[in-house]
C-alpha cells in the first residue's frame, strides 16, 4: 500500500509567509491601517530559523567543512541573485526616474545594501533625520515613520536581509556546538545561550534564546532592532520548532510488515488521528486567528509584549501534534500558499516602488493604490520568470551570475565618479567652487541646481580634513597647509561649518599653523537647539552644545569662526527686554565662555531667512519670462506669496546676535565680530531677498545650504577677513 505524494513544502508554512508579507506592505502603504504590520518581518525570522535547521539537519552526517558549503550554497543560491538583481534595478530606476535631490542618498545606502550591512547603526546625519520622529509612537512605528515621511533611501527595507545573513555566519556553529550534546539536552542549549537561568524559561514559556531577548528588551532601540544579536531568539524558534516537528519521526528499529498489517495499522492509525484532531483542529484555528488580530489590528500593540506572544504563537502554532495530524485549511488553500511563493520577489521589489510614489506623488491615493498593483504584478512576473529560472541552475552557473550581478552593480553604484575619471576630471578642492562661466544658459542652471542638491551631502566633506569619525560632522583637523602660518583656526557650528569649510581653507589657510573644524548638524553652539517633536534630538543638542564649549576650552584657538543656520535661537520672546530673554541669557553665558578660551577674536555669523525649498523652480519661472522680484514675492492664482523667502522668525535671531557682539565686546573690546550676508542677498531696489543670479544660478541648495555658487557669492567677505587675521 503506497503513501499519498506529499508536497514538497509544507503549504501552512507557505501560507504563514503569505501572511507575513501580507501584512509588511500593508504596513508600508497603508500603515494607519495596520500598525503592527511590521512583525510580518519577525515572522520571517522565525520561518527562517525553521528552514535553516532543516538544511543544517539534512546535512549534519557531513563534516562540518561540507555542512557549512552545503548550507551556504544553497541559502546563497535562494538569495543571492534576485536580491543582486533588484539592487541593479533599483539603481537605474534611481538614476531614469526619481528626483535628482534622491541619488547620493541611495549610493551610499546601495553600497550597504550589496555589503549586507543596511542594518548598520546610523550616521550623524541620518540619526539628524530619524530623531525627529514623534516620540509618543512604538519604536518600530517612529523608524517605519521616517521611512514613510523621507522614503528617499529606496534599499531601507534591505534591513531584516543584513540581519538574515549576518545570522547565517553564526548558525553552523550554534548548530555544530549542539550535535556535540545529547539529543535530550539540545533544546535546553538553544533556550540558554548566554544565560545560566533561561533553561526555567523555557521550560514554562516555550521561548528559546532569552539571552538574546533580554539584549533585545534592554538594550537602546535602534541597536535592539537592528541588532543580529537581539534578534537571535526569533531564529532560534524557528529551529526548536523544526526540531520538535521531527523528534517524533525518529524511529529506532523496524521490520517489515505485510500489506495486510501495514494497511491495519494506517487504519488505525486514521483512526486515532481523527479523533485528536476533533481536540486539535479547533486550538489550530484559535492560534491561527490570534496570529492574524496581533499582526492584522488596526490597533497599535506594545511591540514587546506582542513580540513575544508571537514567537510563543509560532512555536505552538508548528507543535509537532498540530504539524502532522491535521493541515490548516485555511492556511494551506492556494492564494495564500502562492503570495507565499512570491514573498520574497514582493518583498524586494515593493518598497522602492513605494519610495518613487512618495516623492513624486506623495498624497495621491489613486496613484498610491496603483503602485501596490505595480508591486504585484511584477513580484507575479519576477517569480514566474527570472526566480524559477534561476533555482534551477547549477551552483557553478549561479556563482557565475552572481558575480556578473555584483561587477554591475558596483559599476553603476559608482558611475558619476567613473564618469569623472574617464572625463579626466575631479570635484576640486581649490580654485572656484562652482564651475560657472559667463556663457552660460538656464540649461545650464537648471543643471548646476540639480547637481549641488542632488550632492549636497558630499558636498559637506572637505576633501583635506582628516576626520575624527566617518562622519563629515563630527571634527576633523585640515591637512596640507602651507606650513608658514602662525595662528590656531577653528571652524566650528552646525552643518554650515562644514559648509564653509573648503573656501575657508581656501581663504585663511596660508594663516593658519592648525585650522580645526567642527560640526554638530542640527544643532547650535551657543543655544542647545530644542525640538518640540523630538527628545532624542534635544538630548543631542544639549550634548553638543557642552562639547562646543569644551573642545574650545581644550585647543584654545586663536581665532574661531561661528558658523550656524539658526534654530532654536529664532524662537520668539516674550520678555520686553532682551536682558530677560531666557534664551539670550544662555547664549551670552555661552559666548563668555567661548571668549575666555579664544585669543584674538570669535566671528559670529549672522541669520538668514531659509528658503521654500523652490530651488527647481527658478529656471522654469525664469523661461516663463517670470521677472525675478515676482520669483522672490510670487503670485500664484491671485494670491500674493512668498515663494522663495521662508521668514521663521530670523529677524529675532538677528537681534539677539546684534546684542551679544555689545555684550561680547563690552566684556573684552573688540573680541566678537559679526560677520553679515544680508548685503549679499538683499536687493534694496525691491526690497527681497534674492536667493539667485540672473543666470537662475541658485546660491542654496535644497538641503538649505549655500550651493558651491552661493560659496563664491560670499567669498570676497572671508577673503577680507583672512587678510585682516
Amino acid at each position: 500500500m503506497k503513501n499519498a505524494s506529499k508536497p514538497s513544502k509544507r503549504l501552512d508554512l507557505q501560507g504563514i509567509r503569505g501572511l507575513a508579507i501580507l501584512v509588511v506592505i500593508a504596513f508600508h502603504f497603508y500603515p494607519e491601517y495596520c500598525p503592527n504590520g511590521y512583525l510580518g518581518v519577525d515572522q520571517f525570522f522565525v520561518l527562517s530559523g525553521f528552514l535553516m535547521c532543516m538544511l543544517l539537519k539534512r546535512a549534519e552526517n557531513q563534516s562540518s567543512c561540507q555542512l557549512a558549503t552545503i548550507f551556504y550554497s544553497r541559502r546563497f543560491k535562494r538569495i543571492l541573485p534576485l536580491y543582486l538583481l533588484i539592487i541593479l534595478i533599483s539603481m537605474i530606476s534611481l538614476f531614469l526616474f526619481f528626483p535628482d535631490t534622491a541619488i547620493e542618498t541611495n549610493q551610499g545606502s546601495a553600497i550597504q545594501a550589496l555589503l549586507f550591512a543596511s542594518n548598520r547603526p546610523k550616521t550623524d546625519d541620518e540619526d539628524y533625520f530619524q530623531a525627529v520622529i514623534q516620540k509618543k509612537k512604538s519604536f518600530e512605528v517612529r523608524i517605519f515613520d521616517f521611512q514613510l515621511s523621507m522614503a528617499v533611501d529606496v534599499f531601507t527595507h534591505t534591513w531584516s536581509l543584513s540581519v538574515e545573513i549576518q545570522f547565517y555566519f553564526l548558525v553552523p556553529f550554534i548548530f555544530l556546538l549542539a550535535t556535540k550534546i545529547s539529543e535530550k539536552l539540545q533544546y535546553s542549549y538553544y533556550s540558554i545561550i548566554g544565560n545560566t537561568f533561561s533553561d526555567f524559561f523555557f521550560k514554562f514559556l516555550k521561548i528559546p534564546g532569552i539571552f538574546s531577548y533580554f539584549f533585545f528588551f534592554t538594550s537602546p532601540e535602534t541597536e535592539a532592532f537592528n541588532s543580529v544579536f537581539a534578534r537571535i531568539w526569533q531564529f532560534l524558534i524557528g529551529m526548536v520548532v523544526y526540531l520538535l516537528s521531527t523528534s517524533n519521526l525518529k524511529i529506532t528499529g523496524y521490520q517489515m510488515l505485510s500489506e495486510e498489517k501495514e494497511g491495519l495499522l494506517l487504519e488505525d492509525e486514521k483512526a486515532q488521528e481523527s479523533e485528536f484532531s476533533v481536540f486539535v483542529k479547533p486550538i489550530s484555528y484559535f492560534i491561527l486567528a490570534m496570529l492574524v488580530f496581533i499582526t492584522g489590528t488596526p490597533i497599535e500593540l506594545p511591540a514587546n509584549f506582542v513580540r513575544v506572544t508571537l514567537g510563543t504563537i509560532h512555536h505552538n502554532f508548528n507543535w509537532p501534534p498540530n504539524a502532522n495530524f491535521c493541515q490548516n485549511a485555511i492556511l494551506s488553500n492556494r492564494f495564500l500558499t502562492y503570495i507565499g511563493d512570491i514573498s520574497y520577489s514582493l518583498y524586494l521589489i515593493h518598497w522602492p516602488i513605494y519610495a518613487y510614489w512618495k516623492l513624486t506623488y506623495d498624497g495621491d491615493s489613486y496613484k498610491l493604490f496603483g503602485a501596490l498593483l505595480a508591486s504585484l504584478i511584477l513580484a507575479v512576473f519576477l517569480f514566474e520568470t527570472f526566480e524559477k529560472w534561476y533555482l534551477k541552475l547549477s551552483n557553478s552557473h549561479i556563482g557565475i551570475m552572481i558575480v556578473i550581478l555584483f561587477f554591475l552593480n558596483a559599476v553603476v553604484i559608482n558611475k558619476d565618479e567613473i564618469m569623472d575619471i574617464l572625463d579626466g576630471s575631479e570635484r576640486r578642492s581649490f580654485g572656484r567652487l562652482d564651475s560657472v562661466t559667463e556663457n552660460m544658459t538656464l540649461d545650464d542652471a537648471a543643471r548646476l541646481n540639480i547637481d549641488w542638491s542632488a550632492h549636497d551631502g558630499k558636498l559637506l566633506r572637505v576633501p583635506t580634513c582628516e576626520y575624527e569619525t566617518k562622519s563629515q560632522m563630527g571634527w576633523c583637523k585640515h591637512k596640507g597647509l602651507p606650513g608658514n602660518g602662525k595662528y590656531k583656526i577653528m571652524i566650528f557650528g552646525n552643518s554650515w561649518a562644514a559648509n564653509h569649510a573648503t573656501m575657508i581653507y581656501q581663504e585663511c589657510g596660508e594663516k593658519a599653523k592648525v585650522l580645526l573644524q567642527g560640526s554638530a548638524k542640527g544643532c547650535e553652539p551657543l543655544y542647545p537647539t530644542k525640538f518640540s517633536d523630538s527628545q532624542d534630538l534635544t538630548e543631542k543638542c544639549k550634548g553638543n552644545f557642552t562639547y562646543f564649549e569644551e573642545r574650545i576650552r581644550q585647543e584654545q584657538p586663536d581665532y574661531a569662526f561661528l558658523l550656524t543656520r539658526f534654530f532654536s535661537i529664532a524662537d520668539p520672546s516674550n520678555a520686553s527686554n532682551i536682558q530677560d530673554d531666557p534664551i539670550y541669557k544662555i547664549m551670552k553665558t555661552q559666548m563668555l565662555n567661548f571668549i575666555k578660551n579664544i585669543k584674538y577674536k570669535l566671528y559670529i555669523l549672522d541669520a538668514l531667512p531659509r528658503h521654500h525649498r523652490k530651488i527647481f523652480d527658478i529656471v522654469p519661472l525664469l523661461k516663463n519670462h517670470t521677472a525675478p522680484e515676482k520669483i522672490d514675492y510670487f503670485s500664484k492664482n491671485g494670491n500674493f506669496q512668498k515663494l522663495m523667502i521662508k521668514p521663521d522668525n530670523f529677524e529675532m535671531a538677528r537681534k539677539r546676535h546684534a546684542q551679544l557682539i555689545k555684550d561680547c565686546n563690552l566684556e573684552i573690546p573688540e573680541k566678537c565680530v559679526l560677520v553679515d550676508y544680508k548685503p549679499e542677498f538683499f536687493n534694496e531696489s525691491t526690497n527681497t531677498y534674492r536667493y539667485f543670479d540672473e543666470k537662475g544660478i541658485s546660491y542654496w541648495t535644497q538641503g538649505h545650504h549655500l550651493s558651491p555658487h552661493g560659496i563664491e557669492h560670499v567669498r570676497h567677505v572671508w577673503t577680507d577677513i583672512c587678510r585682516k587675521l
